[in-house]
């Protein structure tokens, strides 16, 4: 049985300890590969998957492997965790295959909600002991 994995690509550790509550209570596996092509093969092994992207200052590797990832694994829900507003850059990640994009302000609840909708996808019995409204999105793609 493959349990459903949240993979998280950034520099520091903030988004993973934001989310770690979460994931261990609706048994998800959170990783947090180091190298991009880390990201490929934790996806490549199989089991679905939410894959967030924090953006930081090696943008051009960042949207590269945000490009790979959603051409090579489809399935796999894509957030883009952004700690600028850039429209400009959002749009960018829009067009690479993101399904989410999130400028600031966001709030560790707004991502923990965005987060668990996605994982319901690959687990229909998730916990219900987690109050999350849902909401449409912040950013929209025209």
């Amino acid at each position: 049985m493959h349990y459903p994995q949240l993979l998280i690509y950034e520099t520091d550790r903030r988004l993973a300890t934001l989310l770690q509550r979460l994931a261990d209570k609706n048994n998800w596996l959170l990783r947090q590969p180091r190298q991009p092509s880390a990201v490929l093969r934790l996806l490549d092994r199989g089991g679905p998957g939410v894959f967030l992207l924090r953006l930081s200052r090696d943008l051009e590797r960042e949207l590269a492997l945000l490009e790979q990832v959603s051409w090579l694994h489809p399935d796999a829900s894509t957030v883009v965790v952004a700690d600028n507003e850039q429209r400009e850059l959002s749009s960018l990640a829009w067009d690479l295959g993101a399904r989410w994009v999130l400028l600031p302000p966001h709030t560790r609840e707004r991502l923990e909600e965005i987060v668990f909708r996605l994982m319901e996808q690959y687990q229909p019995t998730l916990s219900n002991n987690i109050n999350l409204p849902c909401r449409q999105a912040e950013a929209k793609h025209d």
